[in-house]
């Protein structure tokens, strides 16, 4: 029902369906806080060549514009010179930040890729769902997560500025170089720190994804209810199937009754059809068996047909709920079977001497 409350946790296939579509618990600020960490953690390992690369180029630059003379030439080794130094000093930082950002993507997807969740939605381009969204949870903790993460950010530049601060004035007085590194290394402490602080509010907004990912996917019990039937069938169909199974089945018994050697009753209640070929079986097999209704139609079949009955209650009985039909009898009832096959052998010899 449409207005169903929904409070059934989603099914294993719902969850394989939606997977399916592309909708997957995923955080992007984890994405973002390993991939920003990963990234100053690099260029603080690679802060040493990076800066050697850096002071090789503009020592080698300047010694080039002062001894040559400046024309197209020049400039052009230049500029191939600056392409080849951003090349080695930011590609493999770069690199690293991308293989840390697809990392945690790949293990919040577990290795899902799809191209339905990029399928135009034409339901987006509507305003109403696009108002709901602004006064959205989603959207208000989206804010909220915003300006937490500006007040860190504002937080920690203040005071490690502020605590530093006299260092700074010192170094005016200190060489270029040491300048820039002690400058660089300020900023990896202070990006190192928002991003640790970061850590936290991103393990906050994965707790939160968690959350309404679970609610977004829950179910009523209807729902449920419809996709039982549609894995299972309908009980009502399968009741039918079973019923019609049972009354082929039993078509078959009656049309085997004439076959068999002996009816075992007991005496209205059960009755099962024994046939014992020789040639082909090892044992008596039960060709049809019933109970009440049934045993009388499977007795009536065999008056019939000249097949012999017998009354023997508790071996009609141990019959009925040992074997199945098609089965040979198994061997703690050969004794008693023997002795009822027997009769209907004398009887059958009296007949055919008469």
């Amino acid at each position: 029902m449409a207005g169903e409350e929904k409070t059934e946790k989603a099914t294993p296939k719902k969850r394989r369906d939606q997977r399916k579509e592309g909708n997957v618990l995923q955080s992007k600020e984890i994405v973002t806080a390993v991939s920003v960490l990963g990234m100053f953690t690099a260029m603080r390992l690679l802060l040493g060549f990076i800066a050697q690369t850096i002071l090789s180029f503009y020592t080698q630059s300047f010694e080039q514009i002062g001894s040559t003379q400046v024309n197209t030439d020049t400039i052009m080794s230049i500029f191939v010179d600056v392409i080849t130094v951003v090349v080695i000093t930011v590609l493999p930082v770069c690199l690293i930040a991308m293989v840390l950002g697809i990392i945690p993507t790949i293990a919040q997807t577990k290795g899902l890729f799809t191209m339905k969740a990029l399928k135009p939605k034409f339901s987006r381009l509507n305003p109403l769902s696009g108002i709901k969204k602004l006064f959205s949870l989603q959207s208000i903790v989206g804010i909220l997560k915003g300006l937490i993460e500006v007040v860190i950010i504002a937080v920690v530049i203040y005071n490690e500025i502020s605590a530093r601060l006299p260092k700074f004035v010192a170094l005016m007085n200190a060489g270029v170089m040491q300048g820039i590194t002690y400058a660089a290394l300020t900023i990896y402490d202070m990006v190192m720190l928002i991003c640790i602080m970061l850590v936290f509010v991103a393990a906050a907004d994965f707790l939160f994804q968690w959350w309404q990912f679970e609610k977004k996917l829950k179910m009523s019990k209807q729902e449920v209810k419809e996709e039982f039937k549609q894995m299972e069938g309908d009980p009502q169909i399968k009741s039918k199937i079973k019923q019609r199974q049972q009354q082929m089945a039993a078509q078959r018994m009656m049309h085997d009754v004439p076959t068999a050697d002996v009816v075992v009753r007991n005496p209205t209640h059960y009755a099962v059809a024994l046939k014992y070929d020789q040639d082909k079986n090892n044992a008596p097999q039960v060709v049809a068996k019933g109970k009440d209704y049934l045993a009388q139609r499977i007795v009536a079949i065999a008056e019939e047909n000249d097949v012999m009955t017998i009354e023997d209650p508790p071996l009609a009985r141990s019959l009925y709920s040992m074997v199945d039909v098609g089965r040979e009898i198994p061997a703690e009832l050969y004794n008693a079977v023997a002795e009822v096959l027997t009769v209907v052998y004398r009887e059958k010899h009296k007949t055919l001497r008469a």
